[in-house]
């Protein structure tokens, strides 16, 4: 799982080279638990389901995976995945910069084919499921991405990029966008809203912060604020703050250098009783468990 530090921040080699993949792994544990922390990043992503089945929310739309499915998350798109099964869940996340697929300096095939989804201005759908006969050549190109970032052969770097530009024309040539840009670009701003008081929650998630304070972060009321932030997270907003509260808590927990009365306290907890009850409730352990397991 990525933790929210990476947010924007995701390791992609160098500025010249700008993708990587990493193998995800999610261990057993309750139904619901986090498989993927909400972030965004200017970067796009596929994210390719190995074993397991989970549901991942792009820009307030869920989409449920199981093994073969591929997703595609936009640039500067939200996500976040939560397990559907208390079995391991596998995936692959695939990140790469839109520079990656800038064309010549005159390209006009690019820019007929690609440029407008490279930039954003139009988007391409999200799930290419494997029962899908149409989407075979894009699901067998990231596998063979995949096999390439694992052998590491001599310049593994350019048939990457090449197969990344080929999975785009693919997809370019099979989907058309289901809205238009100006409906992008609105749903574009809506999400930049709930940045900004993602942002927030992460900076002062000791503090207490109502729903109709949150509300007033992004200029909603608090009824709409609650359905637009339920659709964009998958969850509701007490429930997205305590998931986020219980993640601090366990790294701390892990670190073993405070009591679980300190932590309780650190990330905003006053009643050490409820604090033990809401941990156990959303990571399947007592914080006393969590501690000896981070060996404190």
């Amino acid at each position: 799982m990525h933790p929210p530090e990476l947010r924007e921040d995701t390791y992609l080699s160098d500025g010249a080279y700008p993708v990587n993949l990493f193998r995800n792994i999610c261990p057993p544990g309750a139904l619901g638990r986090s498989a993927l922390y909400l972030h965004w990043h200017d970067h796009f992503e596929w994210i390719y389901t190995v074993s397991g089945r989970a549901i991942f929310h792009i820009d307030s739309q869920p989409y449920e995976t199981t093994p073969g499915d591929l997703l595609l998350v936009p640039s500067g798109g939200l996500h976040v995945g939560y397990a559907l099964t208390e079995e391991p869940f596998e995936y692959w996340s695939l990140v790469f910069n839109r520079s990656l697929l800038q064309g010549l300096p005159v390209d006009p095939l690019h820019d007929r084919y690609l440029s407008a989804y490279a930039e954003g201005s139009q988007r391409l759908p999200v799930k290419f499921a494997a029962d899908e006969a149409d989407y075979e050549p894009i699901r067998r190109g990231f596998l063979e991405i995949g096999e390439e970032f694992a052998g590491k052969r001599r310049a593994y770097e350019l048939v990457v990029k090449a197969k990344l530009y080929q999975l785009f024309a693919l997809t370019a040539r099979l989907c058309m966008p289901e809205r238009d840009g100006e409906q992008a670009d609105r749903t574009g701003r809506r999400m930049d809203r709930f940045k900004s008081l993602i942002l927030h929650i992460e900076a002062h998630y000791a503090d207490k912060l109502t729903i109709e304070d949150a509300a007033r972060l992004v200029s909603l009321n608090p009824y709409h604020f609650c359905k637009v932030f339920k659709n964009a997270t998958g969850r509701t907003f007490v429930e997205f703050v305590n998931q986020h509260r219980m993640n601090v808590a366990d790294r701390l927990l892990r670190e073993g250098e405070l009591t679980v009365t300190e932590i309780a306290e650190r990330v905003g907890v006053d009643n050490p009783n409820y604090f033990t009850k809401l941990f156990k409730q959303i990571k399947g352990l007592t914080p006393s468990e969590a501690k000896k397991r981070g060996g404190g």
